[in-house]
């Protein structure tokens, strides 16, 4: 029972529910505090109020979720403590507090781990443990011991040659590896010991595939498939009379009418069958699902409703295939029989499961190891212990169920099923006498992969909420935002969340409520929709020249440029915001904005575009560290000191900055032994005893380098790794060397990591420099970093980060980015999806057929998982929207408008406030798309939505959310940047002044400050140089023999005079990552050269074999079908009808395609202004689309795909020509330096416009006669 809350004197400012949960006891109790609620201050307060009624700290455990929460927890406790003392005039009191000051140090709080930990070193003699241990928590040394002891296992396991095991391989891998076995087994190992009891949820694992009566009437089918299913249908249905409706008695319309009600008497048969789970029936009904053509009815006056209806059966038809292929991949029958067989492997699967636990555990035992997971094992087998079937408290658990008064739980959403039943028997056992206080929120429950189990949270949500062995205090109000956050909030997850979709109902208790009154009034923190127009921006590219500052090569990038140019809008106009400390509103700064981003894949890019935008940026995952140069070299050098002979490390130290060799010094190591390794290559180069003039240069420093070398392998066999580097760095210098490198302070912090990860291994169970490398590898395959960023917290600088580590944080702007990416729903893939209490559901292989089936196990499984998948990231949306105190900024991409409004309205039919379950559960969506549906019933959409009418929702048309949606395409960043450079140059304009003393001091001042240093443009050039990238310089009329480079004015300000390559500063992104519904033109054209390169021509060709040849490249993933279908084949088929086509045609042998070149010119040959007689070379690299060898001559051929508006315009072939003269000017010369035959004829085809260039003669020469 609840005692006796004290009233709230009139100077507290909690609020009531606050006040109750502190005060509260007597009974387990859950609060659910939303966002911003200030729960760990009501935590810290419970706790100082306990001590002050006599309860000693150290009879408190209170457990947190990281390590830092529990930090920054006693430091509050110990502030308020001694807050407290000072103010106490009761010496006794006094006493008392000075007292808890001193148990604060060894009290219980801490995370679970942490406490456990404690439990072990207290009572490791009740399990038999040997009290000596290490902790186990580097990620990359647990999988380096996991996969040492599964190749033991497989080994043994394959030498037992039993048909069990081998059909366990084959249902799991594929003909060229059993890496998807491994990853099985790794996974049911991670699920298995997630549970209180392993082993046991191991052995049940085929239960699920045993069903005796109809498959109707299983628990999987009724309470997991049927009811999403009848829902759905029920929609369908309620589709299928709005389309009569609106067609029945409308002239022309009948055959409409008429398909309506044929398949809604289907749609409703079907549905009915399922709802008696009649199966086969419904399966039979199945088998004679189809859908006629929809009828044509050409009156312009039923044009919009034919539309209208038209999508909704569109709806349908996608609703229908959608329930049938997750219902019915088999017969009822076939199934039964499947599952029969499914059976065995489930159970083969479990055996190998726990002969890998076992193991494992005996290989960590063996070492002295004990990870994580273990330690919440072997705390539960402390506190409980089994008798028969019942499950008994031990002397642990009596010892700490007297010693806690109360048990605190902070974070109690992120909890499993193990952690669980370890608080289980550390409280109270009766609920009347409860001594369990739980805190969370499981709106913000974001750690699936770390298997937190939120239903935990839900469970008690549910009963605590009835009276039920337990009280629930819900704290609503919000002290971090603005009520423009929260009411948009609110807005947007009243008609997303539910028990069905994010667990939990969004009702009255959960939504926000403003707690902070303090900010101002005003009406400019409107909660925007940013959208960058990807498809406009395509269109325009032909006929708009960017400013080479803003070249947009993808969706990403445009997002980045329209993100940058908001930010700095915010920050050049003053935009205001309320400074909580000062208590008044000033501009807003740098570090006041922060970008949350769903991964760290595109941190690079950001880094890449906002210094175009001079924005200062923090970012702590940046780079990949193994990336990094100077890493890359290092761990060849080690690479080489464990094994020389490796051709690719070798070559990269070579040509490193430690011993400094050119390309052309690598070809004549390579001379001296044309065949074998490279390192034997290497020795005989150094054996040579009278070598040429040119060539004892390099024998002096590959002997050098040879020297030093066997003199770290031999010192790599007596000292530990990490004073190893820290002699490569003394001998070399490298650290010194970086340290002069842009970014030096970052690099050497990089090769600081190295030593310390090199110390730190040393500490692990593995020893010496190969397994070590073998370790390094590992963690490049995990993609973790090891640097530490060189940045100071207190940096005015934009910070990103992703939403995971912004959670509890807090930001006056916030940005979310990337709003447009698909769910990543990758899991529901596999062919085994797991579930901590249903187990596995696997996709079982027919040997005989080798037919891959979905059991009814793997079809439940993948509903479940998908709705989990797709519930967490509503979470993080809710998680990343209540990161802001005052503005938010939603960012996101579509082809343009017209896609982004059809997207959302496929919610502007629904009438009910929350939106249907089908639509919230695509897997094909996005952020934005539910934030989209979410706000076009709004009134406020009304203002941007030109395209229809969406329906009158009750709860929404007077609801205080308030929004804008802007579209924007490259045509408009431009003026935005444009803008922003004129205002730059505004600023820096010199100030004339009126005084002769300061115009001598500025001019003096001016002088030193514009001091030209003599090589700035070798400072700002990289030697490396490809043709493409430097295509552009060639388009200057002041060009020499080639053409010249000239670093503008505008390119220096706006990189802050760093220049390292003369070309865009972004990567573009690799095809597989790139989410463009449509291909642009540079995909189309880089498709087209190649289905060029592979044309047989010793054949005529024709349009069937070029289509031919197409397909088999789409079906191999070599061309993108959607790109495929863009090539224009006949004009292809039109070049080899001209002249030079049949020249090819005629000489297939004598026919070179895509020869890649490389070449040294003096840099001075290639950047305009450049210091002449300097020795600075560039390395130009490229690739000849092709050439015809002659007996006397040589012809050279390069196709293009440019679009031209007009060809019988002569000034828009001449700006092609000049677009390409210099960059085939090169190929020219690089071809002539490669055969000793003149270059006679250099030919640029344009493809598309069919016209052939003769690049030395100016002739024009038209592919079709």
């Amino acid at each position: 029972m609840s005692k006796n809350i004290p009233l709230r004197p009139p100077h507290e400012l909690f609020t009531d529910n606050q006040w109750q949960a502190i005060f509260d006891e007597g009974q387990n109790i859950l609060v659910s505090a939303s966002a911003g609620s200030g729960k760990t201050t009501v935590l810290v307060r419970r706790v100082i109020e306990k001590i002050k009624s006599g309860t000693d700290i150290d009879r408190l455990l209170v457990v947190t979720y990281t390590e830092a929460a529990a930090r920054e927890m006693k430091e509050r406790i110990q502030a308020e403590l001694q807050k407290a003392l000072t103010q106490e005039t009761d010496p006794q009191q006094k006493q008392h507090f000075v007292r808890q000051l001193s148990l604060l140090p060894t009290a219980s709080i801490s995370t679970l781990h942490s406490f456990c930990l404690s439990v072990i070193r207290r009572f490791y003699y009740l399990i038999d443990m040997d009290p000596v241990f290490r902790l186990l928590t580097d990620e990359t040394e647990m999988l380096l011991l996991k996969e040492d002891v599964w190749d033991d296992l497989r080994e043994r396991l394959y030498e037992q040659e039993e048909e069990s095991f081998y059909q366990l391989t084959s249902n799991f891998s594929n003909d060229r590896t059993d890496d998807g076995l491994t990853n099985l087994v790794f996974s049911l190992y991670e699920f298995a010991k997630a549970n209180p009891d392993p082993e046991e949820w191991l052995i049940d694992l085929p239960k699920s595939y045993q069903i005796d009566g109809d498959i109707g009437e299983s628990s999987l089918y009724q309470d997991t498939l049927k009811p999403p299913a009848i829902e759905s249908l029920q929609m369908t249905i309620d589709r299928y009379e709005k389309m009569l409706e609106l067609s029945v008695g409308q002239e022309k319309m009948e055959k409409v009418a008429a398909l309506a009600q044929k398949e809604l008497d289907w749609t409703k048969q079907f549905c009915q069958r399922l709802s008696d789970n009649e199966l086969e029936a419904a399966y039979q009904l199945t088998e004679v699902l189809g859908f006629d053509r929809f009828p044509t009815v050409r009156v312009p006056e039923l044009k919009e409703v034919m539309e209208q209806i038209k999508a909704l059966r569109e709806q349908n038809k996608k609703t229908l295939k959608e329930i049938t292929a997750s219902l019915f991949t088999l017969a009822p029958k076939k199934m039964k029989e499947i599952m029969d067989q499914a059976a065995v492997v489930v159970r083969n699967m479990a055996e190998v499961g726990k002969q890998f636990m076992t193991d494992y555990g005996n290989e960590k035992l063996r070492k002295g190891l004990v990870d994580f997971n273990d330690l919440e094992h072997f705390t539960l087998a402390i506190l409980s212990n089994r008798e028969g079937s019942e499950w008994l408290p031990t002397e642990a658990s009596t010892y700490f169920r007297s010693k806690f008064d109360e048990v605190l739980v902070d974070e109690y959403q992120d909890i499993n099923r193990l952690q669980e039943s370890i608080l289980f028997w550390l409280r109270r056992p009766e609920n009347n006498e409860g001594n369990l206080f739980m805190v969370g929120d499981v709106k913000q429950s974001i750690y699936s992969f770390r298997l937190a189990d939120p239903s935990l949270f839900i469970e008690k949500y549910t009963r605590y909420g009835q009276q039920e062995d337990g009280k629930r205090i819900v704290l609503a109000e919000n002290f971090r935002s603005r009520s423009n956050v929260l009411d948009f909030t609110n807005l947007v997850f009243e008609q997303l969340m539910d028990e069905r979709v994010g667990q939990i109902p969004y009702d009255k208790d959960a939504q926000l409520v403003n707690g902070f009154h303090q900010f101002l009034e005003a009406d400019d923190y409107t909660t925007e929709v940013l959208i960058y127009e990807k498809k406009k921006s395509q269109e325009v590219e032909d006929g708009f020249l960017l400013d080479p500052e803003l070249q947009i090569e993808d969706k990403t990038e445009g997002e980045l440029h329209m993100t940058a140019l908001k930010i700095r809008e915010l920050i050049d106009r003053g935009y205001l915001i309320y400074d909580k400390k000062l208590k008044e509103s000033r501009p807003v700064r740098y570090q006041d904005i922060v970008l949350l981003t769903p991964t760290k894949k595109n941190n690079l890019t950001i880094l890449d575009i906002f210094k175009r935008f001079d924005i200062p940026l923090q970012v702590n995952d940046a780079q990949n560290y193994f990336q990094a140069t100077e890493i890359r070299t290092m761990i060849s050098l080690l690479q080489l000191i464990d094994n020389p002979y490796q051709d690719i490390p070798l070559a990269a130290v070579l040509r490193s900055p430690m011993v400094g060799l050119k390309e052309t010094e690598l070809v004549n190591v390579r001379l001296a032994k044309k065949e074998g390794l490279y390192y034997e290559a290497f020795l005989a180069f150094n054996k040579q005893t009278k070598p040429s003039n040119n060539v004892q240069k390099t024998i002096d420093k590959t002997r050098a380098f040879a020297d030093q070398l066997e003199l770290w392998r031999e010192l790599a066999r007596r000292v530990s790794l990490s004073e190893l580097i820290w002699k490569i760095y003394q001998d070399t210098a490298y650290l010194d060397y970086v340290g002069g490198m842009p970014a030096g302070q970052q690099r050497q912090a990089n090769l600081y990591a190295l030593v310390d990860r090199a110390a730190n291994y040393e500490k692990t169970s593995f020893r010496g420099l190969f397994q070590f490398i073998r370790f390094i590898e590992k963690m490049q395959e995990k993609d973790k970093d090891l640097a530490e960023p060189v940045i100071l917290e207190d940096e005015n600088a934009v910070r990103v980060m992703t939403i995971h580590a912004s959670k509890g944080l807090e930001f006056p702007v916030v940005f979310l980015l990337d709003m447009t990416k698909e769910f990543n729903l990758s899991d529901l893939k596999e062919r085994c999806i797991f579930d901590d209490r249903l187990g596995a559901g696997i996709r079982f292989l027919e040997e005989e057929t080798r037919i891959l089936y979905d059991t009814l196990p793997y079809l439940a499984l993948k509903q479940i998982k998908m709705n989990k998948l797709l519930s967490e990231e509503m979470r993080k949306l809710y998680v990343g929207l209540t990161r802001a105190e005052q503005k938010l900024i939603l960012i996101g991409s579509y082809n343009d408008r017209e896609a982004a409004w059809k997207e959302w309205g496929k919610a502007k039919d629904v009438e009910t406030l929350v939106l249907p379950q089908e639509s919230r559960l695509q897997g094909k969506s996005s952020l934005m798309n539910w934030i989209g549906m979410t706000l076009i019933r709004h009134n406020d959409a009304e203002k941007f939505n030109d395209f229809y009418q969406a329906s009158k929702v009750t709860e929404l048309q007077n609801h205080p959310g308030r929004f804008t949606i802007s579209f924007m395409d490259d045509q408009q960043m431009e003026t935005g940047f444009s803008m922003l450079q004129q205002s730059a140059d505004i600023e820096t304009a010199p100030v004339q002044s009126s005084e002769k003393e300061d115009q001598v001091l500025l001019t003096r001042g001016l002088k030193r400050l514009n001091f030209d240093y003599p090589y700035q443009l070798a400072a700002q050039t990289t030697n490396y140089q490809s043709v493409s990238e430097i295509k552009r310089i060639f388009e200057d009329p002041d060009d020499r023999s080639i053409g010249k480079l000239e670093i503008g004015d505008s390119q220096a300000r706006s990189t802050q005079g760093i220049v390292h390559r003369m070309a865009s500063q972004e990567l573009s992104r690799p095809s597989f990552l790139q989410e463009v519904q449509q291909p642009a033109a540079v995909e189309i054209g880089t498709a087209t050269h190649h289905l060029l390169q592979l044309i047989d021509l010793s054949k005529e060709p024709t349009l069937e074999s070029l289509q031919a040849l197409l397909d088999e490249l789409v079906s191999q993933k070599l061309i993108a079908e959607k790109t495929g279908s863009r090539i224009d084949l006949t004009k292809i088929l039109d070049f080899f009808q001209s002249e030079l086509g049949r020249m090819l045609l005629a000489h297939p042998d004598r026919v070179r395609r895509e020869q890649p070149f490389s070449m040294l010119l003096d840099a001075e040959e290639i950047i305009k202004d450049y210091p002449e007689k300097s020795d600075d070379e560039l390395l130009i690299h490229g690739i000849i689309d092709g050439y015809i060898e002659l007996d006397e001559e040589c012809i050279l051929f390069d196709y293009k795909t440019d679009y031209i508006r007009n060809v019988n315009d002569p000034s828009e072939l001449e700006k092609i020509v000049k677009r390409y003269r210099g960059q085939l000017k090169l190929y020219k010369q690089a071809l002539s330096l490669t055969i000793d035959k003149p270059v006679t004829h250099v030919y640029m085809v344009l493809l598309l416009a069919e016209i052939i260039i003769d690049m030395v003669t100016g002739e024009m020469i038209p592919i079709k006669k």
